[in-house]
């Protein structure tokens, strides 16, 4: 049995009424006598919220002081998945035959389970006759049963949970495309499957968060939709996603931890700016349906980060160079300037310094000095090992700084985690890039400047 361990860093959202209970009671006729797990599918993993043993007429119990999360439930008996169902309710009753789980499956006290039952049973059978039936009878079978996806949806509507579940799993039809495309209706296509991409998706069900379905789907659009998009789109339609939400619901905290988290430590320049507003705006500024905890963490993140975007002004390095006389960021006068603070003991610094002394002549070729600050002061031994570090990587053809005073916030003012951590600035000390790339990816960050300016 797969145990649910995940650690979000927003949210915690298994949650139980105190002073409430459920009674799950499950009759399976020519089960035998053997244990059975209640278990909760969320997104790609699986937890037991409950333990009963079945009687000698095959009698499940599951019973508890404390309301289940409503969402989508299988029953599980050791490794072995007999059934899937919906709890939607605290207290309802499970009648079947192992000879034919679906079936046969009657339910009492739960009209959503109902539903679900329902759509399970004449899936089931309408699945069974596309296997046994001759090749080209089977497009006119799967089209039968689109049909009946698209009949239950609309005949439950979008305050059942097991319709919702239906929607989630069918698959949007753009336009056909016309006899001969062209790249152009490509790129409607795609544009219009990424409209239309939440259409079949309630995020207004609280329910759905608790099922394996929408945590995959928010997932894979986010991938989608993260490289191409700008901040500002992605800004846009992350507001569209989270208004979609109950205000104070648990779905909320879930589906703002999954854009928070995806572009807290995104990979693409400048995407960070979508979880600082995200952040903002609905932890922040709503910080009642939070933790006190969570809410200064993600504060202090967002303090940090939004200083550091691309497209601001990077406060001022004022130092020391290796000879005591001041030296400072605002001192220095390039079309570019690569800013970089580390720790000379640090590996990785190393390791980026002398790939930066080799790649040098490229970089100053297109206007580029390098202003290199030490991030460690404090011990006179500080000092020794970066007038070192300076001279055994032959790193002298740079502007170099030491804090003499202590009196630079490398954390606060310039989001300083790890080293190195490097910036790379227009001539008026505007932000263009706020990680460490390569020397390509410089070069062409600056040759895509340039034609912008050109135009």
């Amino acid at each position: 049995m797969k145990r649910w361990i995940i650690c979000l860093l927003f949210l915690g959202i298994m949650t139980a009424k105190l002073n409430a209970q459920h009674r799950i009671e499950i009759q399976i006729k020519g089960l035998r006598d053997s244990t059975f797990y209640l278990v909760n599918g969320f997104e790609k993993s699986y937890l037991a919220l409950d333990t009963a043993k079945a009687n000698s007429d095959g009698k499940i119990l599951f019973q508890g002081k404390k309301d289940l999360p409503l969402g989508f439930y299988i029953l599980v008996q050791g490794n072995q998945r007999i059934f899937d169902f919906l709890i939607t309710s605290q207290n309802f009753s499970v009648n079947t035959d192992k000879s034919d789980l679906y079936g046969k499956m009657e339910i009492v006290g739960s009209e959503e389970a109902r539903q679900f039952a329902e759509f399970l049973r004449t899936v089931n059978e309408k699945g069974a006759k596309i296997q046994s039936a001759p090749a080209n009878e089977r497009p006119k079978l799967i089209a039968d049963i689109d049909a009946f996806k698209k009949a239950f949806v609309q005949k439950y509507g979008q305050e059942s949970l097991a319709a919702n579940i239906v929607r989630i799993n069918t698959e949007i039809i753009p336009p056909p495309y016309p006899a001969k495309p062209t790249a152009e209706d490509t790129i409607r296509h795609n544009e219009y499957l990424l409209k239309h991409y939440f259409d079949n998706v309630a995020l207004e069900d609280e329910r759905m968060m608790r099922t394996p379905f929408l945590g995959p789907v928010l997932e894979s659009y986010l991938k989608i939709v993260e490289g191409p998009y700008s901040p500002d789109t992605l800004i846009k339609i992350s507001d569209k996603l989270l208004d979609r939400t109950p205000p104070k619901s648990d779905q909320r905290k879930y589906v703002f931890s999954k854009i928070a988290q995806k572009f807290l430590s995104t990979e693409y320049l400048g995407k960070e700016a979508v979880y600082t507003h995200v952040a903002e705006k609905y932890m922040i500024r709503n910080a009642a349906l939070w933790d006190s905890a969570t809410v200064l963490r993600n504060f202090e993140y967002v303090y940090r980060m939004k200083k550091v975007l691309i497209g601001n002004t990077l406060k001022d390095l004022p130092m020391s160079d290796t000879l005591g006389r001041p030296v400072s960021l605002y001192q220095t006068k390039s079309k570019y300037i690569l800013v970089m603070i580390y720790d000379p003991n640090c590996h990785h610094c190393q390791e980026t310094t002398k790939k930066l002394v080799e790649d040098y002549p490229k970089l100053q070729a297109k206007g580029v000095k390098v202003f290199m600050a030490c991030g460690v002061r404090g011990q006179e031994k500080d000092k020794k090992d970066w007038k070192k570090f300076i001279k055994d990587f032959k790193a002298q053809k740079f502007i170099h700084g030491y804090d003499n005073t202590s009196s630079i916030d490398f954390t606060n003012d310039y989001n300083t985690q790890t080293y190195p951590n490097v910036f790379l600035l227009d001539a008026n000390y505007k932000i263009l890039a706020n990680k460490k790339l390569d020397t390509e990816q410089y070069l062409n960050l600056i040759n895509a400047e340039e034609k912008k300016r050109k135009k």
